[in-house]
């Protein structure tokens, strides 16, 4: 694909004037806009998402005591016998890597490359806006306990970006053994 690139950027960096070059040139620019994927259609996907992500975590994940099904502690309880603050850390990281994962699902590869190039902007963007919506709704959010989610948080959703391919992730770890 970098190769493409290149023999488009010479393309249109060619000194020589052609009648038919800017038209050509305009044209492929309007295909190209055409084929892209809208902004706000891949942040509605993303925010789909991240719904159906949240719901997974909290059927089984108390977090900051809200819980959408069963009683009991779930996860919560295992990830607190380890220590609090990695209860934090994972439970954030849990949160977020879900989303993501769902997101890798739902969007198609254009929107998935739209989602990595603005990879910073998604995961803090996600992370601050689920911590914000998870203490409106509990009073258990601490600003230790909310720093430690949002680490956890940032880090599960890069962790989920960095795979280009989970299915051929998953592939090449299985025949491996």
């Amino acid at each position: 694909m970098k190769d493409v690139k290149k023999d488009f950027e010479s393309f249109v960096n060619d000194p020589a004037e052609t009648a038919g070059s800017s038209f050509v040139l305009s044209k492929i620019h309007e295909q190209l806009q055409k084929e892209l994927p809208s902004a706000w259609a891949v942040a509605t996907k993303l925010g789909f998402a991240h719904l159906l992500g949240s719901f997974v975590t909290l059927m089984s994940c108390s977090q900051f005591g809200v819980q959408l099904f069963f009683d009991g502690g779930g996860l919560m309880h295992y990830f607190m016998k380890i220590s609090p603050q990695f209860c934090n850390v994972f439970c954030g990281a849990l949160y977020l890597s879900i989303s993501f994962l769902m997101a890798r699902v739902i969007l198609k590869r254009d929107e998935w490359l739209m989602i990595l190039r603005s990879r910073v902007l998604s995961i803090s963007t996600l992370a601050l806006v689920s911590l914000g919506g998870l203490a409106l709704v509990s009073h258990e959010v601490t600003f230790e306990a909310g720093l430690l989610w949002l680490f956890g948080a940032a880090l599960g959703g890069e962790l989920v970006t960095l795979v280009k391919s989970p299915t051929l992730w998953l592939a090449q770890k299985t025949s491996k053994k």
